[in-house]
């Protein structure tokens, strides 16, 4: 219970307690003008009514306050929790959309080191291919320059 509140109860009871003390005053008959008429009553119990009359209204009026407020604050919640649907939803389809394009990238990655792969093979092959042509005209070279020695020492 805040401030305000506690000082509201005491203010009740100081009245309350005032009330029960002074009530022989409160409901001696008095003459009362209502400015058309007349009338004989108790002055201090019509008072004390409008007072308790007052007190309810306001009392209705903080809760009506306090009702607003709540439902209010409700909507507020319920406004932020769509809200942050939305955004998660959102995040959602980013990531989604990011995994997509990085399994592209990845993708095209993969093709062109299958693509380079599969030419370093080639080149791997032709370059076998020449090496061992190469090999083979230098052993035919070795092998007639060899005869050629070998015929003109026997000359």
């Amino acid at each position: 219970m805040n401030i305000l509140g506690a000082i509201i109860l005491v203010a009740l009871f100081l009245l309350g307690v005032f009330t029960l003390v002074n009530w022989p005053v409160l409901i001696a008959p008095t003459t009362l003008s209502f400015v058309a008429f007349d009338i004989e009553g108790p002055l201090g119990v019509i008072l004390l009514g409008v007072t308790l009359v007052l007190v309810a209204l306001f009392v209705l009026y903080a809760l009506a306050l306090r009702t607003n407020m709540l439902m209010e604050s409700r909507r507020h919640n319920q406004e932020l929790e769509a809200q942050r649907k939305l955004a998660e939803s959102a995040e959602t389809s980013r990531i989604h959309e990011l995994r997509t394009q990085i399994e592209q990238e990845f993708a095209q990655l993969r093709g062109v080191i299958l693509a380079v792969d599969t030419r370093m093979d080639t080149v791997t092959q032709s370059t076998k291919q020449s090496i061992d042509e190469a090999t083979n005209s230098l052993a035919a070279l070795v092998g007639e320059m060899d005869d050629k020695i070998d015929r003109a020492l026997a000359r």
